[in-house]
């Protein structure tokens, strides 16, 4: 499967050629990502440099087909912060110490800042923060559902099934574990939607 670096993003693709297109066409995969179809005289580089143009048309598009894994969290008192299939309540709390937290206990996330954090610098540590955990998260809780499960970085699939593992993107997590299952059922059938 190629794969496509734009600064921090990668983009993994399916890619097919076939005789009958003259054009480039790209098809979202509500599930599998992005796929490809070109001219078999279409080389790899024309058709990265193609998906390079539309990054941002992918990314709007994605973005929209999965809202509820890319709504951005904002810092704020009692904000709602996704996890398993719930919205938790977010506290905020000013210390003294040197460094920021983030926890969850007892059915409510805590970011901790210390006072002299500037505000910007508060949302880019809370918003890092934040998805470390939820990622470290995945990496836990995908296993637990499927053996072989694993957690990946990519942005525009929701997983994809190889001969080793099933490889799930980390913001699964947000949805419960039974749509979670769904996913991975989808991905042993080989489905795409």
């Amino acid at each position: 499967m190629p794969v496509l670096k734009i600064e921090e993003d990668t983009i993994n693709f399916s890619y097919y050629k076939k005789d009958d297109v003259s054009f480039v066409k790209i098809y979202l995969d509500n599930l599998n990502g992005v796929r490809v179809t070109a001219h078999t005289d279409k080389s790899e580089e024309d058709v990265k440099a193609f998906l390079r143009k539309k990054k941002n048309w992918l990314d709007e598009k994605w973005k929209k087909l999965h809202l509820d894994l890319y709504t951005e969290n904002k810092l704020k008192e009692n904000a709602k912060i996704a996890y398993l299939g719930r919205k938790y309540r977010l506290n905020i709390e000013e210390t003294t110490s040197k460094e920021p937290g983030f926890t969850f206990h007892k059915g409510k996330f805590k970011f901790t800042c210390p006072h002299s954090l500037s505000k910007n610098n508060r949302e880019q540590n809370f918003t890092q923060l934040m998805e470390n955990w939820l990622q470290k998260k995945a990496e836990e809780k995908f296993p637990q559902l499927h053996k072989g499960a694993v957690m990946e970085n990519d942005l525009y699939r929701l997983g994809v099934k190889t001969d080793s593992a099933i490889y799930l993107n980390w913001r699964l997590v947000k949805r419960s574990k039974q749509e979670i299952s769904k996913v991975i059922e989808d991905l042993k059938q080989e489905k795409t939607y």
